[in-house]
């Protein structure tokens, strides 16, 4: 999905209007509160605009959405949040799972709170990476004393495979829990 925001001194209807011109026919056109959403099917893809009165009352601003329809073939690496769940420690509550494909690259970013320390943490994460195919590349251990007093200390671990690369930081904080960050990011021509 791309996403792109934009604001124009034209009032809302003057808005859709052009944006009805531009997109062409058949679109779809539906009302949410005071939000004017137009919709149409390209392609593979479909492209949605969100249109609402500006902020201060005068012009008008809005969202641009192109997404990929569903049809269209997906990368086999989508795990769900519960899969996640069983590779990390025991107790691992799973707060953000974004996915994302852009230019040729799949992308995961998994933010994930539990209350086990670094080494346990990343023990369990290394080893759901190595059945991945990525091999640790790197290991970095970062001290909130060592000249960085405003971050706290933990732990980021670089990991490579064929086609894809991942990143997690580890950190515990001063109520003994612990943040686990994990970005993958994998050329879509490498995925089975």
């Amino acid at each position: 999905m791309r996403l792109t925001g934009f604001a124009t001194e034209a009032a809302p209807e003057q808005t859709a209007a052009w944006f009805r011109r531009t997109l062409g026919q058949p679109l779809v056109e539906n009302r949410l509160g005071r939000k004017q959403i137009l919709g149409r099917a390209e392609g593979g893809y479909y492209l949605t605009v969100q249109i609402e009165p500006g902020s201060d009352g005068r012009g008008s601003r809005g969202m641009v959405a192109v997404t990929q329809l569903p049809s269209a073939p997906q990368p086999q690496t989508r795990e769900p949040i519960a899969h996640w769940r069983r590779l990390l420690p025991a107790g691992t509550q799973v707060t953000s799972h974004l996915q994302t494909q852009d230019n040729g690259r799949f992308a995961t970013h998994l933010v994930a709170l539990n209350r086990h320390g670094e080494q346990l943490n990343a023990q369990r994460l290394g080893a759901a990476l190595r059945e991945r195919g990525y091999a640790l590349e790197r290991s970095m251990t970062t001290d909130s004393a060592a000249g960085f007093p405003e971050q706290a200390a933990g732990l980021t671990l670089l990991f490579r495979g064929p086609g894809k690369e991942a990143m997690a930081t580890i950190t515990r904080g001063a109520q003994g829990q612990t943040s686990i960050v994990l970005l993958t990011s994998v050329q879509l021509e490498s995925l089975p």
